[in-house]
């Protein structure tokens, strides 16, 4: 006879979740004072959000402490850090992330004092007309608060590439420890969506967005100034020693003068993708379409006369001219067209033209899986109808609990890693059959999941009226590739 089922702990109290939020904002008003009066060293000083990013208890009160706690300084009011925390814990603790949705989790959690969910719906609705909640408000300074945090194995790196003389590393001024996507997409086809993010093993770290109409005409060079601001917000967060390391990928659209030129002035290297008409002038002054050094599948170009390099200890070749009509830009060109591809990729980088290029270029994909973890393959953005104003407070709360998504997946990932890491050493039970020399590698099945669905079986397996996931909110290997390649290589023995 199967033992009885322990039954599942009811929540506590609505007034003691609140008192023990008070309790913990208080905690972190005082420990901010205190440090601002009696500074501690840098090595040994613990700022106040790694603490609320550590708080337990119910997903709401943890979710609303760490708000509280980088929100308020800010000069951002409690309520809305409430609304913000509603919102978040809606969409960590729910299967979708429609207004609708999220208004039922909430109900369903106890949220707030309603006691019908018509009035959390009429709430969440609310919460979607607060100028308070757009991104440009709110993600500024959640980044700059959580960035040091996430990045800290980053930063370790950062650190090492230095070296121990009384001079830089010469591998220092190479290192790009932090690489950016740009893209955008469309919702419903009538918002545009522009979103900048860390590439993380496969997927994108969101940090800023913006949003706007699809249909209604733009003034003359408002999407540059909108790509800008998003950039120098991005910059302004990112720790002081990580930006001059910054890697900035983006496709088609993006490898154009203005964008080269905005990432000049923040001292940003790049790998763009451009147009196959695009102009280069060869060192013997000829004149050609990019499109025209790769004229067949199987070719690749560089420049060199030596065969393709394959490391950044290639020559150094000189610059080229790209971009007749702008009048010329000094860039790099790296093309290849790889058989069995439509088109080729014609790629200019700040980047020594090796093919290395063209694996940075394909981490750009990361972004397309956050896109499908917002839309069809998670929280079903698409079923939202929403103004671009409406929506953009919405995205709001997606880019934070995309944080927290990640965070939850990562102990899940690093039990798996050790896992598979067993079974690399492990002899076969039975006899195998060998696999044909042209057969593709196995695929592991934690690999057949990315970080984001392992994220959401995380929160989905916990109740979040009384407890959260375990988080790991330093996230670590911000060189590992994708996740299904990292896990396809050390299945087979093949991951250094």
């Amino acid at each position: 006879m199967p033992p009885p089922l322990s039954p599942v702990p009811s929540a506590p109290p609505r007034t003691d979740r609140r008192a023990a939020v008070r309790r913990a904002a208080r905690q972190a008003a005082r420990q901010t004072a205190r440090q601002a009066h009696h500074p501690t060293p840098l090595a040994t000083a613990a700022p106040p959000v790694v603490a609320a990013l550590a708080a337990d208890g119910p997903l709401y009160d943890a979710a609303l402490t760490l708000l509280t706690t980088v929100l308020a300084p800010d000069g951002h009011s409690r309520p809305t850090c409430k609304r913000l925390a509603l919102l978040v814990t809606g969409l960590l603790a729910g299967p979708r992330g429609t207004p609708s949705a999220v208004a039922h989790t909430a109900f369903t959690l106890g949220i707030g004092t309603a006691q019908q969910e018509p009035s959390v719906a009429r709430r969440v609705a609310r919460l979607l007309d607060d100028p308070h909640l757009d991104p440009a408000r709110l993600l500024p300074p959640l980044a700059r608060a959580v960035l040091p945090v996430l990045l800290a194995d980053a930063a370790r790196a950062h650190d090492h590439s230095i070296g121990a003389g009384a001079r830089p590393s010469p591998h220092h001024a190479r290192w790009r420890g932090v690489r950016l996507v740009v893209d955008e997409t469309t919702h419903t086809d009538q918002t545009h969506v522009l979103v900048v993010g860390l590439a993380y093993r496969g997927v994108v770290v969101p940090l800023g967005l913006r949003t706007w109409p699809q249909t209604a005409p733009q003034p003359l060079g408002a999407y540059w100034d909108r790509l800008a601001s998003l950039l120098l917000e991005v910059h302004s967060a990112l720790p002081p020693a990580l930006r001059p390391h910054v890697l900035v990928l983006g496709d088609r659209f993006y490898g154009v003068p203005p964008v080269l030129d905005l990432l000049s002035t923040l001292g940003w290297a790049c790998v763009l993708r451009v147009q196959g008409q695009t102009r280069v002038c060869l060192p013997d002054g000829t004149e050609r379409a990019l499109r025209t050094l790769v004229p067949r599948p199987g070719t690749y170009w560089t420049g060199y006369e030596l065969p393709f390099p394959a490391a950044e200890a290639a020559p150094a070749a000189a610059p080229l001219a790209v971009f007749k009509s702008a009048g010329w830009r000094a860039l790099q060109v790296v093309a290849a067209w790889v058989p069995g591809q439509a088109e080729p990729w014609l790629l200019v980088t700040t980047l020594p033209a090796t093919c290395a290029r063209l694996r940075d270029y394909a981490i750009r994909w990361a972004i397309e899986r956050l896109f499908l973890g917002w839309k069809s393959h998670g929280w079903d953005l698409e079923a939202t109808a929403a103004a671009p104003r409406r929506l953009a407070r919405l995205l709001t709360g997606y880019v934070v609990a995309t944080w927290w998504l990640l965070a939850a997946a990562l102990p899940v990932a690093t039990a798996h890693l050790a896992a598979l890491a067993a079974h690399r050493g492990r002899a076969p039970r039975h006899p195998v059959q060998l696999p044909l020399p042209w057969s593709a590698p196995a695929v592991p099945w934690p690999a057949k999941r990315s970080l984001l669905t392992y994220g959401r079986q995380a929160f989905a397996q916990v109740d979040a009226r009384v407890q959260r996931p375990p988080l790991c909110w330093r996230f670590p290997a911000w060189d590992a590739p994708a996740w299904s390649t990292e896990c396809t290589a050390l299945y087979h023995g093949s991951a250094t």
